[in-house]
């Protein structure tokens, strides 16, 4: 049996969307299997010191380590970002005081190189689980605040406008004028005639290093997983050595027999057309509602229940509230805890997954098949990966409201397309399957 640590940035119960799902069903696989692992995550971000402060609990009989710590004292926020020192010196301390076998990284975000870097220093085999594209792009995601996506590698100069758009002065602008503001930018700062007008030739350099430095961090990590095909590739676009990364798709319990049975459904009764996940832009939520309310037909043909919190006030809650217009087939249902997933799908007949970014493998989709239930998604990153278009779900022209509503507008003029896409959804991996992989794989690097 091996001593493993897991580092993970977040980790249940306050967190719970996929990469903390993805580091809770890893450490509860590995303790069943009867590996001695430990839990290490921050907790916060901004209370304390710079200097992490750790909670030891046992959660749910695993014992984690919750960081605290406040990046807003960080003498220097972008640096900070992808390397905190502190960090690194609280993680190699660490490590040195438990000597585990294997320390495996979910992810780098808040994180940073630091991290596996300090497992490196003291010879200890990493495996890092890639979840989405910080190690390419500082925003994580490769989309641009204007709403662009980042389809091709760019140069560090994008990069620094899109830290700078961060900023409202200059991301509002950039919006209105549909991203032009932000081209300009790149095209002066390449004539070297940005310094006079923004802020932004100092980062344009930093934003190299930070891309020099990851690079190097990556080298010196013995394992690096991903869930998707789709995101090797775009590493391997970067530079990045594909050839070191293994596809490792992760595994859901199945129970699609039983929640088929209680779901064949009356084609007198409403279409229920569901989402399930965090209520953002970038989630694509507004292009769903604008759909829903576009379809033709009886209005109380169909039922649109959205899962997930809505902070209230924000401009994008307020945005979407308006929308829904008061139609009283929009269901705001808020969240749900994780455990009830099952029950959540088990009322639904099509899940959407109406995303404008590069979503990796989203958990929803592979929770989704899991019960039973196809998906209508569009056609953009690991999303286009898992949904073969016809036969176990639909597939919709990315950031398109018309395309997606003429997808879910079938589903109600062809009675027997959703039994058809529903035969269609293939098995998906297994915890068992995944854990035996995963194992393998530690045992390779003792």
């Amino acid at each position: 049996m091996m001593d493993i640590v897991l580092i993970t940035h977040h980790f249940p119960p306050r967190y719970n969307a996929g990469g903390e799902q993805y580091a809770y069903r890893v450490a509860r696989g590995l303790a069943r299997m009867g590996h001695a692992i430990s839990v290490v995550c921050v907790e916060s971000i901004s209370r304390g010191t710079l200097t992490p402060r750790s909670e030891f609990e046992i959660y749910e009989g695993l014992p984690v380590h919750r960081l605290f710590f406040d990046l807003e004292q960080a003498p220097d926020s972008f640096e900070w970002s992808y390397h905190n020192p502190k960090l690194g010196q609280w993680i190699r301390r660490f490590l040195a005081d438990t000597r585990p076998d294997i320390v495996h990284v979910n992810s780098g975000y808040l994180l940073g190189g630091a991290v596996p870097q300090a497992a490196h220093d003291l010879g200890i085999p990493t495996v890092l689980t890639l979840h989405d594209y910080w190690y390419l792009c500082p925003m994580m995601s490769l989309l641009r605040q204007d709403g662009r996506i980042c389809h091709e590698p760019v140069p560090p100069e994008r990069c620094a406008w899109c830290w700078l758009s961060q900023r409202r002065r200059y991301g509002v602008l950039d919006r209105y004028a549909g991203g032009r503001l932000g081209d300009g930018f790149v095209a002066l700062s390449r004539l070297g005639a940005a310094t006079r007008l923004f802020e932004g030739t100092p980062l344009i350099s930093r934003m190299a290093e930070r891309r020099a430095y990851l690079f190097d961090v990556f080298q010196n990590i013995d394992r690096v997983l991903s869930p998707s095909w789709f995101l090797i590739k775009k590493m391997d676009q970067y530079g990045f050595d594909a050839e070191r990364i293994i596809h490792l798709p992760f595994g859901l319990s199945q129970n699609i027999a039983k929640v088929n049975r209680l779901r064949e459904r009356d084609t007198a009764m409403p279409l229920r057309i569901g989402y399930l996940g965090q209520i953002a832009l970038h989630k694509g939520v507004h292009l769903l509602v604008k759909a829903f309310r576009r379809l033709s037909g009886a209005p109380d043909g169909r039922r649109l229940v959205l899962h997930g919190r809505l902070p209230e006030g924000t401009p994008y809650s307020k945005r979407l509230r308006r929308m829904a217009g008061g139609d009283e087939a929009i269901t705001f249902a808020g969240p749900y805890p994780n455990e009830r997933v099952g029950q959540v799908l088990s009322e639904l007949d099509v899940v959407v997954v109406p995303s404008i970014w590069y979503e990796n493998r989203p958990t929803v989709i592979i929770e989704a098949f899991a019960h039973g239930v196809p998906v209508v998604a569009a056609r953009l990153g690991g999303m286009a990966e898992l949904i073969d278009d016809g036969r176990n779900g639909l597939l919709f022209d990315p950031g398109d409201a018309d395309s997606l509503r003429a997808q879910l507008q079938r589903l109600l003029d062809e009675p027997d397309l959703l039994a058809r896409l529903r035969r269609g959804i293939p098995p998906v991996p297994t915890p068992e399957e995944e854990m035996l992989t995963l194992v393998s794989l530690y045992e390779d690097l003792l």
